[in-house]
């Protein structure tokens, strides 16, 4: 670095009187930098970076056909939240009011069985997918049937069951 200092200042020396110094086959160019305060670069999001890189988005979820297993693991997560609605709703109300009371006075007002089999049904099916669906996954867990084949099996026969379960559970 100092070399390089000594022959800038020799060269425009050599330049002003050149009968002063010469480098024959040194060459040398003297630059001036001006410092000037760093502009932070702009924050940007993954999502902005990606527009105006002209990325596309990721596919995720809409490139992938829906497959047995991965819809009924869905279907037991949403299965497990309305059975949580369902006692958290029931649970709240019997602080105001007796649930017993509310069951028989809807009882007594004789509806057909055309409002009160899909209303049951519909209550009903959550509770009997989630109870076989979970024994499934203790089978699983003991691990047992977990080809994929035996997976599949499995899975319509939870299907099939539940349909059933639930229609049993909505006649009563």
């Amino acid at each position: 670095m100092a070399l390089l200092r000594s022959v800038c200042s020799v060269g425009r020396k050599s330049i002003s009187h050149p009968q002063v110094f010469r480098l024959p086959y040194l060459q040398a160019r003297c630059v001036v930098l001006k410092a000037s305060p760093a502009t932070p670069p702009e924050v940007l999001g993954h999502d902005e970076k990606n527009a105006i890189l002209g990325r596309p988005m990721s596919p995720h979820l809409t490139i992938y056909a829906p497959q047995l297993t991965s819809m009924m693991s869905i279907s037991h997560r949403i299965t497990g939240m309305a059975l949580t609605g369902y006692a958290v709703v029931l649970a709240g109300a019997s602080f105001f009011v007796d649930i017993a009371h509310v069951a028989s006075a809807i009882q007594a007002w004789h509806l057909p069985i055309v409002l009160t089999f899909p209303l049951k049904f519909v209550l009903a099916f959550p509770a009997a997918y989630h109870l076989l669906n979970g024994i499934r996954h203790l089978v699983w867990d003991s691990g047992k049937a977990l080809t994929l084949k035996e997976v599949y099996i499995t899975g319509y026969g939870v299907l099939v069951a539940t349909v059933l379960l639930s229609l049993y559970m909505a006649s009563r």
